[in-house]
């Protein structure tokens, strides 16, 4: 406030009265999120092959399954049918275990259509890991298996897109950040790693330019900070969405049986470049 910021809260922004800020503003940054953005930045068509998802996610938050030693994050790949994450939490009712099914859809893990209550949703979750995955199957106490409060449940889809962040609209600059232009899959859990790190290079051009003016060539160089970083986390993204190469298979094999091979994996998700290395330029 002391430096001439001014917040205005619950006031809804639509494409229409987004018009109105390039007028009043000498710069606007669309970080509207996953419901696309507010103005027309442009697809990154080599970097965007999906016109339809991919992936159906189903998450609860359920009470009444034992911890996985250790604590921590756990998948299954089920080839040609989806994935399941096993993930620990703490939320205001306590630890719960999120249960995220990542199902291919129209295949055997895409069961949830027509489910829409937290009865049947709990009920076809019993019936599923029953089905698919015995492991937590073993873990569960049935009896006592349930959504820890009425909403912690969802459905959703999405098809991926990659949108060059920058445009010019009557000569000024509106960039893009976060999923409102880079809106990958969740598969690999990257899309707030991806927003922070595209926020921070954001500010880092404006930085750069303070004192230029805000124009076409800002966005570029914002463009080129992120390019390298977005294709790395992209691409190995939408390749977790297909058929593993079999090389990461066989080093997925492996790493049941080799601490630092796991290591190495698990290192992925904090440093998305190593998955990429792995995927693309590691081939053998």
């Amino acid at each position: 406030m002391e430096k001439g910021v001014s917040f205005h809260l619950n006031q809804k922004i639509d494409k229409e009265s987004a018009n109105h800020l390039v007028d009043a503003f000498d710069l606007v940054v669309d970080c509207t999120g996953k419901n696309e953005p507010l103005f027309p930045f442009p697809t990154e068509e080599e970097l965007s092959p999906f016109n339809m998802p991919q992936r159906k996610c189903i998450v609860g938050y359920f009470k009444g399954i034992k911890p996985n030693p250790p604590l921590g994050v756990s998948v299954t790949i089920l080839p040609e049918a989806g994935e399941m994450f096993e993930i620990p939490a703490f939320t205001e009712h306590g630890p719960v275990t999120i249960l995220f099914i990542m199902a291919i859809p129209n295949r055997e893990l895409d069961v949830f259509k027509t489910v829409k209550y937290k009865g049947s949703f709990t009920q076809k979750m019993i019936d599923t890991i029953k089905q698919y995955f015995p492991d937590i199957y073993n873990r569960m106490e049935e009896q006592n298996f349930l959504l820890c409060d009425d909403k912690g449940f969802l459905q959703t889809a999405i098809t991926p897109v990659i949108r060059k962040p920058y445009i010019v609209i009557k000569g000024k600059l509106i960039v893009g950040c976060g999923d409102s232009v880079f809106f990958n899959d969740s598969i690999t859990g990257q899309g707030c790693n991806l927003a922070s790190y595209c926020a921070e290079q954001l500010y880092e051009t404006l930085i750069q330019y303070k004192d230029a003016n805000w124009n076409h060539q800002v966005g570029e160089s914002y463009w080129n900070r992120t390019k390298q970083h977005v294709k790395e986390v992209t691409e190995w993204t939408n390749a977790m969405l297909q058929p593993l190469p079999q090389h990461v298979v066989q080093l997925l094999l492996q790493a049941a049986n080799d601490r630092s091979k796991a290591d190495c994996i698990a290192e992925w998700f904090e440093q998305p470049g190593k998955a990429y290395r792995a995927f693309f330029q590691e081939k053998r």
